[in-house]
C-alpha cells in the first residue's frame, strides 16, 4: 500500500480539523434547471425498482452518455464528448481516490447506499478542473431523524445468485448514527469448451455518526464523520470472442482466461462540519482521505505478441481443436495503489436578494503503478501451466497536488438573474520511474488555468430561460508528453417549462475544444504502456440538444408516470492524426465514443398497491472502422421490465426482468474480440422498512 496511508487513529486525532459536505444552496439558474431535469430521486418507485444496486440506466436517465460494458463492471461515461475532466463525486467529495493521478480508473458507487444522483453537464466554477467538463454527484443515505429506522433488501436471480443489504440508522437527542451493509454474489458458467465460471462478489459497508451543536455554541452547527469500505472481485476477462464464437455463445470465455480477474478495495474517511454563521451565511468544509488498492490478472499475449483479431482466431481454433504442442501465452499482473486526501471549504453569504459563494480546496493524490508478467502454456487439456516465475515489466509513480479557489456571484432583480463567476486552479504533477519503465518518460511540471463564467436568466410564470458562456480548463496528467491542458469554450441555451405534473427541459449547447484529453477508458484494450499515456486531440467540436420530459397522468383508480431523456450529439475531430490511444482519425470524423443519439424512456402503470414499469435505453452506433482496434457497435436497445406489490406500507415484493428481449448486446467490439453485456436475467426481491 501507499506510504501516504493514514491509520484510523491518525484520522480520529484530526477530528476537529475535518470539515463537512457542501449544502446545495448556491446553484446558479442553469444548475437549477439541470437539478430539475437531471436529478434523480432513487427512492421513487419507478426508479428504485430498477436500480437497487446497478447504475447503468439511471445514469442515462440523468443525461450522461453511458458506454457499454460487461456485466457487473462499472460503466465508463462521458459528458458532451469529454471523458477527462469529468468528476465523479459522492456527497460532493471525489469518489475516485486519485482523480488527478489515476485518470484511467472507472468506478461507480453501489446504488443501495445512495438516495439521489444529479448531473452537471458543463463547467461549474466551484468544481475546479476535474469537474470543468461535467460532474456526477451521488448523495448517500441520510441518518434518519427517528429514533430507529431500518431498510432491508434481499433479491436473487434465476440462478440463485443472492444480493442483500441492510441500512439501520437513528437519532437520539442531538446524536445520530447509520450503519449500512450490502453483499452481492454472482456465479455463472462461462466456459466455451472447458469448465470455467464468471464470478462477481462485492461487499459494501457504510458508517456515519453525527452530532448537532456543541453545548454553548453560538451558532447552529452539525458535524458528521463517515467511513465507506468496498471490496469487489470480478473474474471476467478483457479477452473477447471471435464473431463466430460470439454468435454461438455470446457469454462465454476461452480457457486461456481462466485465471483472469480484477479486484479492488476502497476505503474513504471523511468528517464534515457545517456552521450557520447567521441567518444570511453558511460555512461548510470537508476533510477527507481515501485509498484504492487494485489487483488484477489479464491475459495479454500469444507467443509474445499482443492479442489482436488474427491471434484471437488462433486462440479460438486451438480451443476447438487443441494440440499436444500447446500454446504459449502470458498475462499482465497489476498491483496498483491509489490514495488521495484533501480539504475543501465553502461559504455562502446572502445580501438581500443577492448571493455570493466562496470556495477553496487543496487536494493531493498519488498513483503507484506496478505491473508484472507471468508466462503460461495452454495445454492440450485446456489447462494452464506456469512457464516462468512472475517478473516485473513496469513500475512508476504519479503524484499530483492541486489548489482550487473560486467566487460566484448571483445578482437577482425581480424576474432577471445575472450570475458571474471566476475560478482558478493550479496543478503540479510528477512522474517518477522505477524499474522496467524504459518506455516511459519522467515528468515534473505545473500549470494553472482560469475558469470564468457568465450567465443571464429570466423567469416568467412557469417558464425559465438561461443563456451562459463559460471557459473550461483541466490540467494535463503526468503522462501527457506535450503537457497541454484540456480547454474548451462552452455555450448553452437552456429552457424549462414546469406546470403541475409536467416538466419539460430543452438545452442546446456548443463545446468548442482547443484541446481534448483522451486516456484508455473505452472501446480498446490497453497494454500497461498505453495506460500510462494521455494524448491530445486538437480542435474537437461537440454540439447538441438535450430534451427531458416528465409527466404523470392521474385518473380515479390508476396513474401513468412517464419520462423521456433524449440526447442528440454532433461531434467532430478537428484534425487528422494518429496516436497510441485513439489510433488514426480524420478531420470531420465523429468521435468514436460519442453516439449521435441516446434515448432513455420509461412508462408505468400504478393501480392501488400494484405497479408495473418498463424502462428502455437506446444508443445509436458507436465506434468506427477507421479507428484501428475499434470495430464499432451497431445501435442497441435494452428494455427492462419490473413489477412490484406493496403488501403493506412497510413491505413490498418485486420482480425485475433485465434485457427482456434477450438480445446479444455487445459491451465491446475491439481488437481483442467481442464482449457481451448481460443476457436476459430475472430477479425476485423483497424490501422492508422497520
Amino acid at each position: 500500500m501507499s506510504d501516504r496511508s493514514f491509520s484510523v487513529s491518525m484520522v480520529a486525532s484530526a477530528v476537529l480539523l475535518m470539515l463537512g459536505s457542501f449544502p446545495s444552496v448556491a446553484s446558479t439558474v442553469t444548475e437549477s434547471i439541470e437539478d430539475k431535469n437531471s436529478r434523480i430521486d432513487l427512492q421513487q418507485d419507478e426508479v428504485s425498482v430498477f436500480h437497487y444496486r446497478q447504475s447503468v440506466n439511471v445514469l442515462a436517465k440523468a443525461g450522461v452518455t453511458v458506454h457499454p460494458n460487461v456485466e457487473h463492471a462499472p460503466n465508463a461515461l462521458s459528458i458532451r464528448g469529454a471523458t477527462n475532466g469529468v468528476a465523479i463525486l459522492q456527497d460532493n467529495i471525489f469518489y475516485l481516490a486519485a482523480p488527478y493521478s489515476g485518470q484511467n480508473l472507472v468506478s461507480q458507487p453501489n446504488l443501495f447506499f445512495q438516495s439521489a444522483i444529479s448531473t452537471n453537464k458543463h463547467s461549474n466554477v466551484n468544481s475546479g478542473g476535474q469537474g470543468a467538463f461535467g460532474q456526477l454527484n451521488y448523495v448517500t443515505a441520510k441518518i434518519s431523524e427517528r429514533e430507529t429506522d431500518a431498510i432491508f433488501n434481499i433479491e436473487a436471480d434465476q440462478d440463485g445468485s443472492p444480493a442483500g443489504g441492510l441500512i439501520v440508522s437513528g437519532t437520539t437527542k442531538q446524536y445520530g448514527m447509520l450503519l449500512g451493509v450490502d453483499y452481492q454474489k454472482n456465479d455463472t458458467e462461462a466456459g466455451l469448451n472447458s469448465s470455467i465460471d464468471n464470478k462477481h462478489q462485492t461487499t459494501d459497508i457504510l458508517f456515519k455518526i453525527n452530532a448537532d451543536s456543541l453545548v454553548g455554541a453560538r451558532n447552529p452547527q452539525k458535524t458528521e464523520f463517515s467511513y465507506h469500505f468496498t471490496d469487489t472481485t470480478l473474474d471476467n476477462s478483457d479477452i473477447g470472442l471471435t464473431l463466430a464464437d460470439f454468435a454461438a455463445s455470446a457469454h462465454s470465455r476461452y480457457a486461456v482466461t481462466t485465471l483472469d480477474f480484477d479486484q479492488g478495495k476502497r476505503q474513504r474517511y471523511a468528517l464534515a462540519h457545517q456552521v450557520n454563521l447567521s441567518g444570511q451565511s453558511i460555512m461548510s468544509t470537508d476533510f477527507y482521505y481515501q485509498s484504492f488498492a487494485q489487483r488484477g490478472h489479464n491475459t495479454l499475449t500469444i507467443n509474445d505478441e499482443v492479442i489482436n483479431r488474427q491471434l484471437l482466431q488462433v486462440l479460438s481454433d486451438f480451443e476447438s481443436n487443441p494440440t499436444s504442442q500447446g500454446l504459449a501465452t502470458s498475462a499482465a499482473v497489476a498491483n496498483n495503489d491509489f490514495d488521495g486526501f484533501g480539504m475543501q471549504t465553502k461559504g455562502v453569504s446572502l445580501y438581500g436578494a443577492h448571493e455570493v459563494t466562496y470556495q477553496a480546496r487543496y487536494h493531493s493524490d498519488k498513483a503507484e503503478m506496478k505491473v508484472a508478467k507471468i508466462d503460461y502454456l495452454l495445454n492440450e487439456d485446456l489447462g494452464l501451466n506456469t512457464l516462468d516465475a512472475q517478473y516485473g515489466v513496469g513500475d512508476y509513480t504519479d503524484d499530483a497536488d492541486a489548489f482550487t479557489t473560486s467566487v460566484n456571484t448571483k445578482l437577482n432583480y425581480d424576474a432577471w438573474s445575472v450570475n458571474v463567476g471566476l475560478g482558478y486552479e493550479n496543478v503540479s504533477v510528477t512522474r517518477e520511474l522505477g524499474d522496467y519503465a524504459d518506455l516511459l518518460t519522467a515528468a515534473d511540471f505545473s500549470d494553472d488555468g482560469w475558469l470564468p463564467s457568465l450567465e443571464l436568466a429570466y423567469k416568467k410564470d412557469a417558464w425559465l430561460l438561461a443563456l451562459s458562456a463559460k471557459q473550461a480548463w483541466t490540467a494535463a496528467g503526468a503522462g501527457n508528453a506535450e503537457q497541454l491542458a484540456q480547454e474548451a469554450l462552452q455555450y448553452q441555451l437552456a429552457l424549462q417549462y414546469q406546470q403541475g405534473s409536467l416538466n419539460v427541459g430543452l438545452t442546446t449547447y456548443i463545446h468548442d475544444f482547443d484541446n481534448q484529453h483522451m486516456t484508455c477508458k473505452w472501446g480498446v484494450h490497453c497494454i500497461p504502456v498505453q495506460e500510462a499515456v494521455q494524448v491530445n486531440l486538437k480542435d474537437v467540436s461537440v454540439s447538441g440538444t438535450d430534451l427531458t420530459i416528465d409527466y404523470k397522468l392521474d385518473f380515479n383508480r390508476f396513474s401513468i408516470p412517464m419520462g423521456l431523456d433524449y440526447s442528440y450529439t454532433q461531434s467532430e475531430f478537428g484534425q487528422s492524426s494518429c496516436d497510441i490511444i485513439v489510433g488514426c482519425y480524420a478531420a470531420g470524423q465523429s468521435l468514436p465514443w460519442v453516439p449521435e443519439q441516446q434515448i432513455s424512456a420509461n412508462i408505468g402503470l400504478v393501480i392501488g398497491q400494484f405497479s408495473i414499469f418498463a424502462n428502455g435505453l437506446y444508443q445509436s452506433e458507436t465506434g468506427s472502422t477507421f479507428v484501428p482496434g475499434n470495430y464499432g457497435i451497431d445501435s442497441q436497445l435494452k428494455i427492462d421490465l419490473a413489477a412490484q406489490y406493496q403488501m403493506t406500507q412497510a413491505h413490498k415484493v418485486y420482480v425485475r426482468i433485465e434485457n427482456v428481449l434477450d438480445e446479444a448486446l455487445i459491451a465491446k467490439n475491439y481488437q481483442m474480440g467481442m464482449l457481451s453485456q448481460a443476457e436476459m436475467t430475472t430477479y425476485i426481491g423483497y424490501q422492508g422498512q422497520f
